[in-house]
């Protein structure tokens, strides 16, 4: 973004004024055929691209703002017409001064950027946006005016900026001359023409190298983001590790090198009495503070929660986790949404059908849902009594999304879910909706020691010795059950205290209950369990009144060949 020469002077001497109340440019004034962050300087959509990366809490900032120089702090700007609300504010660590033909490095200099909207109807330029980077600028216990400090001491003169640009969303270029030794003064705001060309050619090429442009429709340059988003569905019998394996896989792969992992995640459940509302999102009425009244607001649901997050920030990867997908009717909870699950595959032809472009990785139809729609444009919400929404908010630089836009699932966005082979009240997933997924079968193995050798109350019986007794007799053919896989034990079915046993109430309550109700049922108990256990009151009370490895012998009908396997005296494997 190229500036007015006076815009920007790290220490101003008395009777020195830069333009526009040290404002980087001004918008224009909106229209209805015109955003109102349009802004005339060239590059002014990657000064805010990088200053929507680096966003920071409005409640820590304050300015000195306009003539009056009143200081405003900028959660509180837009209460008071008079004051210019401070909408945006974002913190930059990285700053390079470029002056002389060198490039200087300072990373302990913070600078604070502000995007500011005159709100008074009485001034001539009402509704309009400006980019400020005034040095009364705090932001905690960070101050422009201490960076501004730096930056002249190490050059041990004044410098004057004329070239501001954002290379890779997180690192501000300031292009600078000298302003005592400049022969150009704050009247004549042109540039000597080799400092001008040069800077034109640098910043021309640096947005093509990180594809700032957005395309035309008809163009094709400025490739999207190359994501190749997952769509997986992990399954096996309970307690195999299903959920361990997913958030290993996007813990300690996809979001390697990512500190906030917890919010590139939405995690959701699936379960009989869940809706469509309950995971797109729903309209809730609403008081406002004050005796304001009521009004009916969206109130996102996790799916349209993970695709806001998605949007706005195009490159981090994103991931919505549906555990026990299975266990809801999954085609009614995703209802229309269903169709996004058909991504544009590597080979595909573009999509060219709409104003945007899309590409590999993004949903092969769009579906509208103006409330999804308006929570993806919805600004950051500082007054409880009022939302606002934004005209448009851009994917990458390349996806307009507008009023009329339609939801689709973005390339950054990756959906896994989990489900149970052997649940007994689910609901029965389509091949139409499976298809849309890949599979992965969790192994039913327990190679974790620890886990294996827990022991199961007073009985000194290992977890792992039961765990692999017991399935033996459910695949056994004598036993005769459908599916009998499915309905294995897996090895974290349960898990034990700090002390490294399981309590014996709850292996009764959780792991009996379960063989009782869910695996073997009346026509195979008796070749399982004791012949005087003849419901499940009586096998927990066998079990747990009994101590030792009575507690078994009474419980289950054991052969010789049984307890060999299981009393504690044997080697464990």
């Amino acid at each position: 973004m190229r500036l007015d020469q006076g815009s920007l002077i790290f220490s101003p001497q008395n009777g020195e004024r830069p333009s526009w109340e040290t404002a980087l440019g001004q918008s224009r004034e909106p229209k209805d055929d015109m955003p109102p962050y349009y802004f005339k300087a060239e590059g002014y959509e990657n000064i805010l691209k990088g200053m929507f990366f680096n966003s920071i809490p409005l409640a820590k900032t304050s300015c000195i703002l306009g003539k009056k120089k009143i200081l405003v702090k900028a959660s509180e700007s837009y209460q008071n017409p008079e004051y210019q609300e401070i909408q945006l504010a974002s913190k930059f660590e990285s700053i390079v001064i470029h002056y002389q033909g060198k490039a200087k490095t300072f990373d302990k200099a913070p600078i604070i950027l502000l995007l500011t909207k005159i709100q008074d109807i009485n001034k001539s330029h009402y509704r309009r946006r400006s980019i400020k980077y005034s040095p009364h600028t705090t932001y905690d216990t960070i101050k422009n005016q201490e960076s501004f400090e730096k930056i002249q001491q190490y050059y041990n003169q004044r410098l004057m900026c004329y070239g501001i640009f954002v290379e890779h969303f997180d690192t501000l270029h300031l292009y600078c001359v000298d302003a005592d030794n400049n022969d150009y003064n704050y009247s004549n705001l042109k540039l000597p023409q080799t400092e001008w060309t040069d800077w034109v050619d640098w910043e021309r090429k640096e947005r093509n190298k990180i594809q700032n442009v957005i395309p035309a429709k008809s163009s094709l340059e400025g490739k999207q983001l190359q994501n190749s988003p997952t769509q997986i569905i992990y399954y096996g019998v309970p307690g195999c590790g299903k959920s361990y394996e997913v958030n290993k896989k996007i813990n300690e792969e996809d979001l390697k090198g990512i500190e906030d992992k917890e919010f590139h995640k939405m995690r959701s459940v699936f379960h009989p009495e869940y809706s469509n509302a309950d995971f797109v999102g729903q309209i809730y009425p609403y008081v406002k503070p004050d005796n304001g009244g009521v009004e009916y607001r969206f109130k996102p649901g996790p799916f349209a929660e993970i695709i806001r997050r998605a949007y706005l920030n195009p490159t981090e990867p994103f991931f919505l986790i549906i555990e026990e997908i299975n266990r809801g009717n999954a085609a009614a909870i995703f209802g229309e949404m269903f169709q996004l699950l058909d991504r544009i595959e590597p080979g595909d032809s573009p999509d060219t059908s709409t104003e945007n472009i899309y590409d590999v990785g993004w949903s092969a139809y769009g579906v509208n849902n103006d409330d999804v729609n308006a929570y993806i444009r919805q600004n950051t919400i500082t007054n409880a009594n009022e939302i606002t929404y934004a005209e448009f908010v851009t994917y990458n630089n390349q996806i307009k999304f507008s009023l009329n836009t339609a939801i689709r699932l973005p390339p950054n966005l990756s959906v896994y879910g989990t489900m149970n082979t052997c649940d007994q009240n689910v609901f029965t997933m389509d091949n139409a909706f499976q298809r849309r997924f890949q599979s992965k079968m969790i192994r039913n193995n327990l190679t974790d020691t620890n886990q294996y050798n827990l022991r199961i109350g007073d009985t000194e019986v290992c977890w792992g010795d039961f765990r692999k007794w017991i399935n033996k007799k459910i695949l056994a053919p004598e036993t005769g059950l459908v599916k009998a896989e499915d309905k294995c034990l897996g090895g974290w079915f349960i898990k034990g205290k700090k002390n490294g046993n399981i309590p014996k109430d709850e292996f009764a309550e959780k792991v009996l209950k379960y063989l009782w109700n869910d695996v073997f049922k009346r026509h195979v108990s008796e070749s399982v369990f004791n012949k005087e256990v003849h419901s499940l009151m009586s096998l927990i009370e066998s079990f747990e009144s009994n101590a030792g490895f009575a507690a078994f012998e009474k419980a289950f009908a054991l052969t010789d060949e049984d307890e060999k396997e299981l009393k504690p005296e044997k080697e464990n494997v």
